[in-house]
């Protein structure tokens, strides 16, 4: 935990609101250094003891930062100086002055109960990677004392890259309206010989119990749910046949139309379990099957299948009794993957370092920084440095290295293969190997 005591605080000229102060953030400075009446002045010898002791409490601190900037931070950090060694002092100072830097970031995206819940998932994902939140800082000054040394950094850090891993990695949810989700759900109960489905002819009025229950669990989390009306009814008509099965790509069509921003496909099944009890006892199997399509990518978002069992006396009241929960399990798991991607979708994209070797042949090196700019996710390709074998590129893309590493692997060269031989979390090491050509082969 950091404190900082401002130098207005200091020289606050009603001492009343200075000793409030101090005494609210835990401050030891005793009552009689100040004016037992509080007359707004400090006797001089008071003032240079409370001045004294205000510094002492400032040189226990092994980081002191103050905001300067919106992303900009001075921030002090401490090393230890081992067998007098200056440099490696200096450099964990630097070090722990940075992790300071990157950590009032986090204090000021997340609530305390979150940063101590989360305390070792951040030094993961965070402090143990500073490097690539801090944008930019320099030592503005420095000194050793005693046995250690303390540097004060102006650090610039990445406020959107922080707060983009922060979501990837679950910790912070962005703020950001839910979508408006439109369901396709058709459903076989007990009580009918065929499928129900609102898209069907005749059957306008038709809202299965199923999709009700689905419809309301997202709704009391945010998700704003088309109904469909007689209009909405009306165009699916003409745009789909009339049956149970629609494909995603129809619903997704239909969705667009509507301004949905996901279509959720699936059917509800109600039928008999085994179990039996007495002469009237049965037990019933709710059985739901869903996927869901963003309708501005067509992507697919998320994959629930659930199923619940219930006993009742009526084969009808059973049966919707078991679609109940299974509908209820179904829609919450629901909830929980079309709020995971909506939230990603609206993050940057990471950077990711790929540090290439076997660039010698230029012409190679070009046709393979031409090809990652056309993959699917990357934003952009910057050359942060080229010799001669070899070459280390910054890409922003929007997906994990593993993806993007499977992405390379589906693309072919003539004059060069590439060997992907180390994925990192935000790393790739690839080789690019020059081709032989076959008349040389056949020699």
């Amino acid at each position: 935990m950091f404190a900082f005591i401002p130098l207005s605080i200091i020289m606050f000229r009603n001492t009343e609101l200075r000793y409030k102060w101090l005494q609210k953030k835990n401050v030891g400075i005793p009552e009689r250094f100040f004016d037992n009446h509080y007359t707004g002045r400090v006797r001089t010898p008071q003032y240079i003891i409370l001045l004294l002791t205000v510094l002492m409490v400032f040189s226990s601190l092994p980081a002191l930062e103050a905001k300067t900037a919106s992303n900009t931070y001075v921030v002090v950090g401490t090393g230890i100086i081992y067998k007098e060694n200056i440099t490696a002092a200096r450099q964990q100072a630097i070090a722990n002055s940075l992790v300071s830097a990157v950590g009032l970031v986090s204090a000021d995206l997340l609530s305390v109960d979150v940063l101590i819940t989360n305390y070792e998932k951040l030094n993961e994902i965070l402090y143990d990677r500073t490097n690539k939140f801090i944008q930019g800082y320099r030592v503005l000054t420095e000194s050793a004392f005693g046995n250690q040394y303390r540097v004060m950094v102006q650090a610039t850090v990445s406020r959107s890259s922080v707060k983009n891993k922060l979501t990837r990695a679950g910790i912070l949810q962005a703020q950001k309206r839910m979508p408006r989700v439109l369901f396709f759900i058709a459903q076989q109960d007990l009580e009918s010989d065929a499928p129900i489905f609102w898209w069907g002819s005749g059957m306008s009025f038709t809202k299965p119990v199923a999709e009700q229950v689905m419809a309301e669990t997202m709704r009391e989390r945010g998700f704003r749910i088309i109904e469909h009306g007689r209009r909405v009814q009306s165009m699916a008509h003409k745009a789909l046949a009339d049956s149970p099965d629609i494909t995603g790509e129809e619903a997704i069509n239909i969705g667009k139309a509507l301004n949905a921003d996901v279509v959720v496909i699936g059917r509800a099944i109600a039928d008999n379990a085994t179990n039996t009890m007495g002469s009237g006892l049965r037990s019933f199997m709710g059985t739901i099957d869903t996927l869901a399509f963003r309708t501005k990518t067509g992507d697919q978002i998320a994959s629930v299948a659930r199923n619940a069992v219930t006993a009742n006396m009526d084969d009808v009241a059973g049966g919707r009794d078991a679609l109940r929960g299974a509908a209820s399990l179904t829609g919450d798991e629901l909830g929980n993957q079309i709020a995971a991607a909506w939230q990603k979708e609206g993050l940057e994209a990471d950077k990711i370092e790929i540090q290439l070797t076997g660039t010698k042949n230029l012409a190679n090196f070009v046709m393979f920084r031409r090809m990652l700019n056309t993959i699917k996710g990357v934003e952009g390709v910057q050359v942060k440095e080229l010799k001669a074998d070899h070459a280390t590129l910054n890409v922003d893309y929007k997906g994990k290295t593993r993806k993007l590493a499977d992405a390379l692997m589906l693309n072919a060269f003539e004059t060069f293969g590439i060997n992907i031989y180390e994925v990192a979390e935000d790393s790739l090491k690839i080789q690019l190997i020059s081709s032989t050509p076959s008349a040389e082969r056949a020699q």
